[in-house]
This record gives structure tokens, sequence and C-alpha cells, in this order.
């Protein structure tokens, strides 16, 4: 897997090099590559289905813009995500809404969380950890979904979140202390019903 992990970042480099050249096609390229993946984390870190579009959009305009200062010796995978971070975090904060809102208030119609027909006990299973996530700054949203979701390194969240390792590192040991407490009534009142 780790081969087919490294073909796709070369594949992903070249396209950016593409890119300063203006090729609109390695632009749609890379687009219909990271917009599943880059949907599913915007969409847990602003908790606001109306903008992942826009910031996907403002994200692709800036890796189109910005090609010529990619740096290969970077994952484009982080880089770009990177730049989705930043702008996520933007969106949070131009929207003006508090990070501890609930999850309550969005549509009924969860799909913009990426879930697959997996059946119903999935769907519940994605709902009540959204709305875990859901009681976690963007920060601490983001630390979890790069870790878990897209299985990047500290050392490559750091560079994506631009911060030291160890601020990584204790995001993440806070948030999992905050979700522990958030579904500690949960865990225990399953465990009483058997």
């Amino acid at each position: 897997m780790d081969t087919c992990q490294n073909g796709q970042q070369l594949r992903d480099a070249g396209l950016i090099a593409r890119l300063c050249d203006a090729d609109e096609q390695a632009l749609e390229q890379l687009y219909h590559h990271y917009y599943t993946r880059l949907f599913r984390f915007i969409a847990r870190v602003t908790r606001r289905d109306e903008l992942i579009d826009e910031v996907i959009n403002d994200v692709m305009f800036i890796v189109w813009e910005k090609a010529a200062s990619y740096d290969p010796h970077c994952k484009p995978s982080t880089w770009i995500f990177g730049i989705a971070f930043n702008k996520a975090r933007q969106a949070v904060r131009d929207a003006g809404r508090p990070e501890e809102e609930s999850f309550d208030d969005l549509d009924e119609d969860n799909s913009w969380l990426g879930k697959q027909d997996a059946g119903l006990f999935q769907l519940e299973m994605d709902d009540w950890l959204g709305s875990a996530l859901g009681e976690l700054s963007p920060e601490h949203r983001a630390v979890i979904e790069l870790t878990y979701y897209e299985g990047l390194h500290y050392s490559e969240i750091a560079a994506i979140m631009g911060c030291p390792e160890n601020t990584v590192k204790t995001r993440m040991y806070h948030a999992r202390k905050k979700l522990a407490v958030i579904l500690a009534p949960t865990n225990d009142s399953s465990s009483h019903t058997n």
C-alpha cells in the first residue's frame, strides 16, 4: 500500500508542477483526487455544510495560484491539507459561529459527512461520533481527522497546521481527554444495559 501511496504522491507532485504551466487538466485531476478527502476534512473542521464547497474552491484556487511555491520535498497532500486547514479555520472565524455550538442545527440530511451505505448501525455510529467531535474546537477536530481519518503522522500534521509537533501532541491529548468525558456517559449506560 505504501508503494501505491508513494506513486500517488509522485503523480500529485507532477500535477502540481504542471499547474505552473497553467495546465487546467492537471488542476481538474487534483480537484477530483482530493475532493472527497477535503470535503470530509473541511466538514469536520468547520461544522458548516454551506461552507464546504466554497472552502474547497478557495483551496484549489490557492493550489493553482501558488503551485510555483510548492516545495517538492513536502508531500503534496501535506501541502494541500495545510492550505485547507488555514482556509477552513478562516471560514469558521469569518462565519462567527461559536466553536461549541452543537451538531443539532445542521440539516437532517447528514450525507455530507461522507457516509457510505454501510447500514443503520454505521450511520448511528457516525452521528454519535460526529456529535462528540462537534464539542471540540476546530484545531482539535483537525488533529483527530488528520490522525485517524487521513492516517498522517504528527510531524505531517504539524506542517499542515503550522505549529510545532509538540503542539499537535498536546492538542491530541486534550481532544482525546475531552472526547473521553463526552463519551463516558454513553459508555457507562451501554455497559449497564447488558
